[in-house]
């Protein structure tokens, strides 16, 4: 099955012909095109009937049909029958003549089975009755209005499709509301799932608006090239990273302290090593100098005696030089230089013993015993603090019984739980608890019907937020015995609305078919009933 019907008109539309269009033999649908637009329609089906329509909108009621079919002027139509008897108004008779086209045409572009034919004319007949329509808002609404998702994606392709407009006409179209943001994202970088996503539109309605643009000559599909999925694999693939960080540097060490180097020196020692080295490190300002004068040689008396010549030199001291020195030993320094360098070191080495013996105090302060510590007496324990006695329970007064609302409002984030598991309930049981505002007993057997009727399809009436929209959607199939439950729905702004359900089914194409009987007000703007799948029933929006 394929939409020829639907391809074949649009053809016609873009070729701005002019003559008579032809569906089906008997029954047949007739459209008349004039420069490629819909000027009027007419219909040997028994719903497309004006009569039929007449009945349907209200507009007379059938014993006043039947009246006007006993006698019938035969020279007048039966619209004017009916003006000349009072029974309707020319403005009755037009706006049904109108309707009555528009259900000609969407039913024609809707058919899958029939092949249509087309005579083509210069002109229509001047007897031809010429109607004023908005042919691009009248095709758009057929195609919007087709059913049959299979053949519709099937005819429009994948998805991943991008939409290119050509011209500015449809800046000229008056979108429904749920497609008036669309013309703003048409630029060519979107796919349908992506304008799908943006504009809050669902995909199958997406599709069929697409597949109108494209039929009608205002745009052009084109699909995008498959994606390298090795190469978008290494794009997403997070870049290596090593086993384990670096190692941190060490820290630099720190240098020594004066206070530490104090207390090193203060360590008791077995000899006196500490002071050597305080002693090797004196500056030059403390060591004696290179040059000294030295008071010049006596010359022995020309008449002194042999006796005092042969006598021993005394001995003179000695300056320590370096090991294998050849140098010649310098004479001894004067007594008085001598005197002086050894006061200098008693300066520096009388600060060190008294470091030492403040070290070796300190150690034995560290290391000696601790005193004995005395506990101190515990205060005898405080006497307990007498209790004040509860006053004795007084007998609660019942709470007071809510106000019964035939249709309260759901102002709760989620619905109250059932006190105990439900099992499955009857019909008339579900019905009996929506119509009287039990809804926690409602949603537990909606529950439990949901788990009975798991492998089926079922029909979605509408999401409802106050309980005065469920019982009014249970007044509309009050005649009819409705087997009806609910489920739960959590928005996307944290409020819990219900969902109401209708029956189950074998096939969604039965479940179609079942909602296009339901009663006018399910099938306005907005609240279109939908097939689920059980299984697949969503609880969040």
């Amino acid at each position: 099955m394929s939409l020829t019907a639907l391809k074949d008109l649009f053809a016609r539309r873009r070729a701005q012909a002019t003559g008579i269009w032809r569906l089906g033999q008997e029954p047949q649908r007739t459209i008349f095109l004039e420069a490629g637009d819909v000027v009027f329609a007419t219909s040997t089906h028994p719903q497309d009937r004006l009569t039929h329509l007449l009945v349907e909108r209200g507009r007379i009621t059938q014993a006043q049909l039947d009246y006007a079919l006993a006698n019938l002027d035969p020279g007048m139509s039966i619209g004017k029958n009916l003006i000349q008897m009072g029974f309707i108004t020319q403005r009755d008779l037009l706006e049904v003549a109108r309707a009555q086209v528009e259900r000609v045409v969407w039913a024609a572009l809707a058919d899958e089975t029939h092949e249509p034919l087309f005579e083509s004319r210069g002109e229509l007949d001047a007897t031809t009755v010429r109607l004023p329509f908005d042919t691009p808002a009248m095709l758009l609404a057929a195609v919007l209005s087709l059913r049959n998702r299979e053949v519709v994606l099937e005819e429009l392709g994948p998805l991943n499709q991008v939409i290119v407009l050509e011209g500015r006409r449809l800046q000229e179209l008056a979108l429904p509301a749920d497609l008036a943001r669309l013309p703003g994202l048409l630029d060519g970088t979107r796919t349908l799932l992506e304008l799908s996503r943006e504009s809050g539109v669902e995909p199958f309605r997406l599709g069929a608006f697409a597949l109108f643009l494209r039929e009608i000559g205002w745009a052009r599909l084109h699909e995008l090239p498959p994606l390298d999925r090795r190469a978008l694999e290494m794009a997403l693939e997070p870049a290596q990273t090593d086993l384990s960080p670096a190692l941190p540097e060490p820290p630099p060490e720190p240098a020594p302290s004066l206070f530490s180097e104090i207390h090193a020196s203060q360590l008791p020692t077995t000899n006196l090593e500490h002071l050597s080295e305080a002693l090797d490190q004196l500056g030059p300002e403390d060591e004696l100098p290179e040059t000294v004068p030295l008071p010049p040689d006596p010359e022995p008396p020309l008449a002194a005696p042999l006796a005092s010549q042969t006598a021993p030199e005394r001995s003179l001291p000695i300056l320590q030089e370096a090991y294998g020195s050849t140098e010649r030993p310098e004479p001894p320094a004067p007594p008085e230089l001598l005197t002086s360098a050894r006061s200098k070191v008693w300066l520096l080495v009388i600060p060190l013993l008294a470091l030492a013996g403040w070290g070796s105090y300190r150690m034995w302060r560290h290391h000696r015993p601790p005193a004995a510590i005395h506990p101190l007496p515990t205060p005898p324990p405080a006497p307990p603090r007498p209790q004040p006695v509860p006053p004795p329970p007084t007998q609660a007064a019942p709470p007071a019984a809510p106000p019964a609302s035939s249709a309260p409002a759901i102002q709760s984030t989620s619905p109250p739980p059932p006190s105990k598991p439900v099992g499955p309930a009857s019909r008339a049981e579900r019905l009996k608890a929506i119509t009287a505002g039990h809804w926690a007993l409602a949603l537990a057997q909606g529950e439990a019907q949901r788990r009975v009727i798991h492998g089926t399809w079922t029909l979605r009436l509408e999401i409802a937020c106050q309980g005065a929209t469920v019982q009014h959607a249970v007044d509309l199939l009050a005649s009819r015995n409705p087997d009806l439950f609910l489920l739960p729905m959590t928005l996307r702004d944290g409020r819990t609305c219900y969902q109401v359900f209708l029956g189950s089914y074998p096939s969604e194409a039965r479940a179609l078919r079942a909602a296009h009987r339901l009663p006018a007000p399910f099938h306005s703007e907005g609240n279109r009933p939908k097939p689920f799948r059980v299984a697949e029933i969503p609880l969040r929006q």
